[in-house]
């Protein structure tokens, strides 16, 4: 215990030895993975509630991590290759990847969802004499009074069906006939290079503890050969913490004793929630922090000595809406509605 004496994990400085750097590397990685973290947790969340199960939960997690410490380690030998200035560019380049997560994140939650993003219009154009319907699927307000033309002049009728809670007025053209063709999409597992693309992309975030990295513990390494390692040690820990976190998710999802495929589609109706609200909030964020910086900037300091807890701010907003308000809210939400099995 004697020899952590030294290790400041709050404001370590330049000049520590060897040993210092190393371990001070490992302990801000763990302490990363168990603070809320805009870069880590939503994504985290999303892929290990995905997964349905503890194993897969701790899976998904540790791919994400694991792609998440490779860009740490390359960003930590690129910053001892006095690079470091180009990796803390400031709060634009972390907005910018802001954008880009969010985007990823949409992106993943349409994959998951058939194809289809959570919300959307489902048209169904039927024949008067029941033989023949044409579906289209669109955004809300687009195409309809192409399809409310085309009802008209062939005595047709138009079915319209929300998903997602989309609200729909009624009218008058507009049945509510019962309609076979509206269904939910088929959901897919999402795959494993997912999770390892979403690490790579969230790992090139500037926050506080990757200026610690590239300006302070990469630079104390004595040779080019080490200059990738405290980055790689700062990941070891934020995995070693993201993977028993993923694994506790995926085990809530499973602890109610559903039908797998119950739980298979509790599991991917959260995650798909997650990412896509979870990503629009990110890009929305990302575009207004790339738009006006001095204020997407504005915190409050809670005088917390821990990283990620210090200020109150849009980093910590994004990860309370997305993780505690949807993800978690929409997981306590589904759990609930399963039958407890005896």
């Amino acid at each position: 215990m004697h020899v952590l004496t030294g290790i400041d994990l709050w404001n370590p400085h330049v000049g520590l030895a060897m040993w210092a750097v190393l371990v001070t590397a490992f302990l801000l990685g763990m302490v990363h993975g168990v603070t809320p973290d805009e870069h880590t947790w939503p994504i985290t969340f999303s892929y290990a509630v995905g997964g349905y199960s503890t194993r897969a939960g701790m899976k998904n997690a540790l791919i994400f991590s694991l792609a998440f410490t490779l860009q740490r380690a390359l960003a930590s030998e690129l910053a001892y290759l006095a690079l470091g200035h180009f990796l803390t560019l400031g709060s634009r380049g972390d907005y910018i990847v802001y954008v880009v997560v969010g985007f990823a994140m949409v992106w993943a939650a349409r994959y998951i969802h058939g194809g289809k993003l959570p919300w959307h219009v489902d048209l169904h154009l039927h024949s008067s004499s029941k033989s023949d319907s044409t579906r289209l699927t669109a955004p809300r307000g687009t195409q309809h009074d192409h399809a409310h033309a085309h009802a008209h002049a062939h005595g047709d009728h138009l079915h319209v069906h929300g998903h997602g809670g989309v609200p729909l007025a009624d009218p008058p053209h507009w049945t509510s006939d019962p309609c076979p063709d509206c269904h939910e999409p088929d959901l897919q597992d999402p795959r494993p290079w997912m999770p390892a693309l979403h690490g790579f992309i969230a790992g090139w975030g500037f926050g506080a503890f990757a200026i610690i990295i590239y300006t302070v513990l990469a630079p104390s390494m004595p040779s080019a050969w080490w200059g990738w390692v405290p980055g790689f040690l700062f990941g070891v820990g934020t995995t070693v913490v993201q993977v028993m976190v993923g694994g506790l998710v995926g085990w809530l999802v499973r602890r109610r004793g559903a039908a797998p495929d119950v739980t298979r589609r509790l599991g991917l109706t959260v995650a798909t929630r997650t990412l896509a609200v979870g990503g629009i909030a990110f890009m929305a964020g990302g575009m207004f922090g790339v738009l006006f910086p001095s204020f997407a900037s504005l915190s409050v300091r809670t005088g917390i000595h821990v990283h990620n807890l210090s200020h109150l701010g849009l980093p910590l907003v994004l990860v309370v809406f997305s993780v505690a308000g949807v993800g978690i809210g929409s997981l306590a939400s589904e759990i609930h509605k399963l039958p407890r099995s005896h």
